[in-house]
């Protein structure tokens, strides 16, 4: 099948370029089939009657983080698993355009795979023409991406599937017209807020403790202030922690070739009778192949709970000095125990003086801000702004007059500025959210979110600017009053009516499907996180699958499958394989 896409020579260069690659991808990750690399290990999944294998995993590994392979075994893990939920989302959904007709000929499918555009897998190999090259692919595919080419274009076949069946799904979502209606009414509605800010923190530099309040308060508030410190004892607390060095040898899997399975346990080997004779820190930064080998293997400070239980296990009962041998399916690993600190608790007679300032300040605020809002409260119902209700509460001094110390120098009036009740929603279009960018709909600018301050603001009017709440905002007590409005027309929902469509179907389409587009590129957000969840749709077709056995996952067979079955959460039985069922 399609042989006329894999004859075209291109130049020399090619072939360097193709030896160079397969010279890397078998370091990485083992000799191709039928190379010397060892029997076909166990299949990982079975889709709608499909086999998939840890080579076919690989082939989105590998488009998706290259030969950057992973030093930390769950960081490896969780990039193979992420790689073999895309791989699943693939067949299953490949399954569902069959059963819905639709088919994919040999002309479109090798025009998909000639396209770098499209084609994943050669986004970056072709060179710097960027044009297809026959012998360039057939090499890159057999011996870069671990599998023959039959295999190969039959994935890409069904691939090309999925993505049919996903552009028809997504065609299905619609603008309602009364969803373009209110969308134009959340970005063109929109008030501009006076208000004033009670802020405790910036109130408790305007109050002074003396020292016989403070003694005063001490003394009859001890029940309190020992319940206060059992509340918060964590704070009073320093946990157990142990420093650690660590030689970290990364162990091959039996499928990357027995040359390299036997260089790691010789260099495992090495690296035990060494430290035996030799300084631990110098054999740890010629051999540890982890991210601490500039540091001769030396890690951070760390508790027992925060650190891989494997090795926890090991140096729990060990003393300074000690090196213990740590074995897992990813790594050989020496670990020495360089420093160990004990648990300590603070004892309350010795933080006794600060959790009374504490106590006693934060009452005095409370009162001294419950006073001034109701003055101010008061105030503002006959007075045309807040600015002005606090300008007769606390007058300006005198000129040439010092100022005299007030409370009311920690109070002042500012403006939201106009902004809507839609708010400003990065997180949805970039999928997480970033402090300081954006602001969600239940936020006020320069006040903070309430859903109830904004919800209220939109109700005011020019006639009842100022309805008297207070609103809880964080620690902080706020009052507001409305300086401006807009209201949304006819004309801005004309001239931006083609844009809300726009908006609406991708919020939509985003909602429900997810960011399917990265199971055909790279299952990773635009931050480089891996994406472990698509949108309900597709989450929830693959649980159903799994469900009715549509879908099996063999976990036992390979542990990255163990992520993904997590991960979707299914209602299924573990199931395994022996060996020779592989074939």
């Amino acid at each position: 099948m399609l042989n006329d896409i894999r004859q075209t020579s291109k130049s020399g260069a090619t072939y360097i370029m193709v030896a160079i690659l397969v010279v890397v991808f078998a370091f990485y990750f083992g000799a191709p089939q039928g190379s010397g690399g060892g029997s076909r290990p166990d299949r990982v999944a079975r889709v709608a009657g499909h086999d998939l294998f840890p080579e076919d995993v690989n082939v989105i590994q590998f488009r998706s983080f290259g030969a950057q392979k992973a030093t930390d075994e769950a960081e490896l893990l969780k990039q193979q698993a992420a790689s073999m939920r895309a791989l699943l989302m693939i067949h299953l959904l490949a399954d569902r355009a069959e059963k819905e007709g639709m088919r994919v000929g040999t002309e479109e499918l090798t025009a998909y795979i000639k396209n770098p555009s499209a084609n994943a897998e050669f986004l970056w190999a072709y060179g710097q023409n960027g044009k297809f090259d026959g012998p360039f692919y057939k090499n890159y595919v057999q011996f870069q991406l671990h599998i023959n080419l039959a295999k190969y274009e039959d994935y890409k076949r069904r691939e090309l599937l999925a993505r049919k069946y996903l552009t028809v799904a997504e065609s299905q979502y619609r603008a309602m017209d009364w969803e373009i209606a209110e969308m134009n009414q959340l970005k063109n509605n929109k008030v501009d807020l006076e208000y004033v800010k009670f802020d405790p923190s910036k109130l408790a530099e305007s109050i002074t403790l003396s020292d016989e309040e403070l003694a005063a308060f001490l003394s009859s508030k001890t029940k309190e202030i020992a319940a206060n410190y059992a509340a918060n004892k964590t704070k009073y607390e320093d946990p157990a922690q142990v420093r650690l060095r660590r030689i970290f040898i990364l162990r091959p899997a039996q499928t990357e070739g027995d040359d390299k399975v036997e260089a790691a346990k010789k260099k495992w080997e090495t690296a035990k009778t060494r430290v035996e004779t030799e300084d631990f820190a110098t054999v740890a930064g010629e051999l540890t192949e982890d991210y601490a080998k500039e540091q001769q293997g030396l890690m951070e400070w760390s508790t027992l709970e925060n650190m891989d239980q494997s090795i926890a296990a090991q140096v729990k009962d060990a003393k300074v000095g000690d090196v213990k041998e740590v074995v897992t399916d990813f790594a050989y690993v020496l670990v020495k125990l360089e420093e160990k600190r004990d648990a300590k608790v603070t004892p309350l007679a010795e933080v006794e003086q600060d959790i009374a300032k504490a106590m006693f300040q934060t009452e005095r605020v409370d009162q001294e801000i419950a006073k001034m809002i109701a003055q101010l409260v008061e105030k503002a119902k006959t007075s045309e702004s807040l600015e002005a209700a606090l300008t007769e509460l606390h007058p300006a001094a005198a000129e040439g007059a010092d100022p005299v110390p007030s409370v009311w120098d920690a109070v002042s009036t500012a403006s939201t500025g106009l902004f809507t009740i839609e708010g400003e929603d990065y997180a949805a279009i970039l999928g997480r959210s970033i402090p300081g960018l954006g602001r969600a709909w239940n936020s006020a600018p320069g006040i903070g979110p309430n859903p109830q301050l904004v919800i209220d603001a939109f109700k005011l009017t020019t006639e009842n600017a100022f309805n008297g709440k207070v609103y809880d905002v964080g620690a902080a007590k706020v009052i507001v009053r409305l300086k401006a409005k807009e209201a949304a027309t006819d004309e801005t929902l004309k001239e931006n009516r083609e844009m809300y469509v726009a908006q609406i179907r991708d919020g939509k389409i985003r909602g429900q499907l997810g960011p399917w587009q990265a199971i055909f590129f790279r299952p990773v957000d635009p931050f480089n996180q891996l994406i472990t969840q698509y949108g309900p749709v597709l989450e929830g077709m693959l649980k159903e699958a799994m469900d009715n056995e549509t879908v099996q996952i063999y976990e036992k067979n390979y542990v990255p499958a163990q992520l993904v079955k997590d991960a979707s959460n299914p209602v299924v039985d573990v199931v395994a394989e022996p060996a020779a069922s592989a074939t």
